[in-house]
C-alpha cells in the first residue's frame, strides 16, 4: 500500500519542485498563504518552501482548511490531466476536421506548447497530431464516397485537402486504394 512509504520532508519538497508524478498519491502539499492543496506533480508555480505543509493524503489537507487545486485535481483519484488534454484536443480535432489546422492555436487553447502537444499527442495514440487529422479526413471521405455520389474533388475539399493530388496520395497510404477504387467496391474491399 502506497500510504506506508515513509518519505522525507526534503525528499517531498524535491518531488515539488521537480513535478515528479511517480510521488503523486503518496503525499499532498498545501501551500499556505493560497489555502490549496495539489499532488507533487502538479505544474502551477513552484511556491515558496516556508508556505509548504505536506499532507499523507487527501483527506487530511481538507480536514485542515485547503482546498484542491483545480489545475491538478488531487481530490480526483482517476485524475489523468495528460488524457484529458489529449481528449480535449481530439475533440477540436474532430469538429474542425476540414478546416486549415493551426497547431500553435489549439496547443495555445490547451495551455500547452506545440511540442508538448505532439509529444503528449504521440504517446497517447501513437500518432503525430497531423497524421490523426489525416485519418480523421480519410475516415470522412470514405463515408461520403460509399454513401454518396458528390464529386471526389468535392470531398477532397470537403474533407480539408486542399490538393486532389494531395487527397488521393494520403488516401492510397491509408486505404491502399485510389479514392475511385473505393468507391467503385462501395467500401466492400
Amino acid at each position: 500500500m502506497k500510504q506506508c512509504i515513509k518519505i522525507s520532508d526534503s525528499e517531498k519538497w524535491q518531488a515539488v519542485i521537480s513535478c515528479d508524478n511517480k510521488y503523486d498519491g503518496l503525499f499532498f502539499y498545501g501551500v499556505k498563504t493560497t489555502g490549496i492543496f495539489c499532488r507533487p506533480s502538479c505544474k502551477s508555480k513552484t511556491p515558496i518552501r516556508e508556505n509548504v505543509i505536506f499532507f499523507d493524503n487527501t483527506v487530511n489537507a481538507l480536514d485542515s482548511g485547503f482546498r484542491p487545486c483545480k489545475r491538478c485535481c488531487p481530490d480526483k483519484v482517476d485524475f489523468q490531466p495528460d488524457s484529458e488534454l489529449i481528449e480535449k484536443a481530439k475533440n477540436i480535432f474532430h469538429t474542425y476536421f476540414n478546416k486549415p489546422v493551426d497547431l500553435s492555436d489549439i496547443s495555445k487553447q490547451l495551455g500547452i506548447s506545440t511540442n508538448h502537444l505532439i509529444k503528449l499527442f504521440k504517446q497517447h495514440t501513437k500518432l503525430t497530431p497531423t497524421q490523426y487529422i489525416i485519418k480523421l479526413r480519410i475516415e470522412k471521405a470514405k463515408e461520403l464516397l460509399k454513401q454518396s455520389d458528390i464529386d471526389i474533388l468535392e470531398i477532397s475539399y470537403a474533407t480539408g485537402f486542399k490538393s486532389l493530388s494531395n487527397f488521393y496520395k494520403c488516401f492510397k497510404e491509408q486505404t491502399e486504394f485510389t479514392p475511385s477504387e473505393y468507391r467503385k467496391s462501395r467500401g466492400d474491399l
